[in-house]
């Protein structure tokens, strides 16, 4: 006969009966998410050996990244001048990303130029043009 006491109430399955507080863990979790910062890269300015940077400043630069399409790691904008950008994580503690501009299809995924189609970015002209290496 086994009179060890296993530690659980009567009654239960073993699970722990507390209450998980939903809007402390949700915070929790927000606090550990690092917010993608805009870092521009020497590589990319004029002189540089990368695609020319478009974005001129790190507000607008910031702003694009807030409100780009992701694909995988990758983040796409278009700026207010009509130059698409690509951002590049730099896989640094701060999650830093710098960016690109980038004007051919194979720089750019299709699923990514039909959001920005469908949110009115680029006209279809515009896509088309992208889409047969034109632009």
């Amino acid at each position: 006969m086994n009179t060890h006491d296993s530690g659980l109430a009567h009654g239960t399955s073993g699970s722990p009966q507390t209450t998980i507080d939903n809007s402390a863990l949700e915070q929790k979790v927000n606090e550990l998410k690092v917010t993608p910062k805009y870092v521009p890269t020497k590589k990319h300015d004029v002189g540089g050996f990368g695609s020319l940077n478009p974005v001129k400043t790190q507000k607008e630069g910031q702003k694009l990244l807030d409100t780009g399409y992701k694909d995988g790691k990758q983040i796409y904008n278009i700026t207010d001048n009509g130059d698409i950008v690509k951002f590049q994580p730099d896989n640094t503690p701060n999650n830093g990303y710098h960016c690109y501009g980038v004007s051919t299809f194979r720089d750019i995924p299709t699923s990514i130029l039909k959001k920005m189609l469908n949110d009115n970015k680029i006209t279809y002209s515009e896509y088309k043009k992208i889409m047969k290496g034109k632009r």
